[in-house]
């Protein structure tokens, strides 16, 4: 179901007196527990909680990206010799 869609019947459930079985048949919604679900949540959270959540796992970096960053990291050795040392306070 679509945010606005849900916006929508919750904005109609609570502008009038019609029950959450009378609104999911007049809406074409199968299951009215998904209408109080919606209401509920809206009056806990607000419209964030009405908007559709990211599902499935999140995507892996690219084989390319990790390449560049470990040649960032190599070009960042310090050396860190004695000789090397002994210039820096001389």
């Amino acid at each position: 179901m679509s945010f606005e869609k849900k916006i929508s019947v919750v904005k109609l459930y609570l502008s009038s007196e019609i029950s959450y079985q009378d609104l999911a048949i007049q809406e074409g919604i199968s299951n009215p527990s998904m209408i109080c679900s919606w209401v509920n949540l809206f009056r806990a959270v607000g419209l964030d909680a009405l908007k559709p959540n990211q599902k499935g796992r999140k995507k892996k970096l690219d084989k390319h990206k990790i390449d560049i960053k470990a040649k960032e990291t190599e070009e960042i050795i310090v050396d860190t010799s004695a000789e090397h040392v002994k210039e820096y306070y001389n």
